[in-house]
């Protein structure tokens, strides 16, 4: 049975970067960078009676008026307790990153968006008093009710914030703030924050076979079931014993699949063979057995496959590009065309609830 997944891969050669501006700790919010191209999926939608605010909330808004919409990618939650990107249609604001956290506050506007599982992942009451991009890092200062949150929910959270704002392109690393004092580590656990960025990984496992300080990162992209029709990517970073060869680690750790006690699934079938892998500066080119193609009837790859490599090795490696080979040969049939190499996905998991 076919499995219909959230949102489509596109094969983009290039993609100017948007417009990131984020809000002044102690002051109003301004532009910190500039922009060479339209935000990307912009369109226009008719909102009935209200809109949203550059803060999150309602905001009274005429019958018929016309509020622009973009495509934003949030960290939530899912029913077995992984973070996932997700990409929402957000209205137009100023000040995107701002944004973003307060559309992953539990009891904001992001409630009534969700189903299937999915929650919001900071606490209740959360406010984002000041958010200010700067050199590269991002400082975003949290009231009071951040610290409201259990202790087993601490890294999902701390997790959640860094890759959300290091989902914008001038955002390298994030510190965080409590009522206009910076945190040293967090409240519940004391996870020291000292260095957040999206070398933390999402979701982390130990892989077997893997001893703890003697190992390298990847992150793959597993799936997990929206509903019977439907699933998502889900990024886990899997801590596997050290090696030089990171893009063919991420490929043998796809092929594996997740951990026996997981909730997820992968689409790349274990009989799949790592014929080749290697990367040349921004290009990874995986040469994989003709066992990818058994699928719709032995006849092609599995578009989810195919998207969860493009994921997991641009992720991992930093590569923007891959080419994908089955026995040599670039992947082309009816349904993909790799005979070019491709690049990651704008937007997945673009999830209508």
């Amino acid at each position: 049975m076919k499995i219909q997944r959230i949102g489509k891969m596109t094969a983009v050669l290039g993609v100017s970067a948007m417009l990131l501006s984020g809000c002044g700790l102690f002051g109003p919010e301004k532009e910190v960078s500039s922009i060479d191209a339209p935000p990307l999926s912009e369109v226009t939608v008719e909102l009935p009676d209200a809109a949203t605010d550059e803060d999150g909330a309602l905001a009274v808004q005429a019958p018929g008026a016309v509020q622009e919409t973009w495509e934003r990618t949030v960290y939530l939650t899912d029913a077995n307790g992984y973070v996932v990107p997700v990409s929402l249609s957000l209205p137009k604001v100023e000040g995107p990153a701002k944004q973003v956290l307060n559309y992953m506050v539990k009891g904001g506007p992001v409630e009534g968006m969700l189903n299937n599982g999915f929650t919001a992942v900071l606490p209740q009451g959360t406010q984002v008093k000041g958010l200010l991009i700067k050199d590269g890092v991002a400082t975003v200062d949290f009231s009071k009710e951040f610290k409201a949150y259990e202790e087993k929910d601490e890294k999902r959270i701390l997790n959640a914030v860094t890759r959300a704002l290091t989902e914008f392109d001038n955002v390298k690393t994030v510190q965080i703030w409590i009522n206009g004092t910076p945190l040293n580590e967090m409240p519940a656990a004391n996870t020291p924050i000292t260095q957040l960025d999206r070398q933390l990984g999402l979701n982390l496992e130990l892989a077997e076979g893997a001893v703890p300080g003697n190992t390298t990162s990847v992150t793959v992209y597993f799936q997990g079931q929206l509903d019977n029709a439907r699933t998502y990517f889900v990024p886990v970073t899997r801590l596997v014993p050290s090696t030089q060869n990171v893009a063919k680690a991420t490929v043998e750790e796809l092929i594996k699949g997740p951990q026996q006690d997981s909730q997820l699934f992968s689409s790349l079938l274990r009989t799949t063979k790592v014929l080749d892998v290697k990367q040349e500066k921004d290009l990874v080119t995986v040469n994989l057995s003709s066992d990818i193609l058994k699928y719709d009837d032995g006849k092609d790859a599995s578009p989810d496959a195919l998207e969860s490599l493009v994921l997991s090795l641009t992720e991992s490696t930093g590569a923007k590009q891959v080419q994908l080979l089955v026995e040599g040969k670039p992947l082309t049939s009816d349904a993909h065309d790799f005979s070019k190499p491709v690049v990651r996905p704008i937007h997945f998991n673009s999830m209508s609830f």
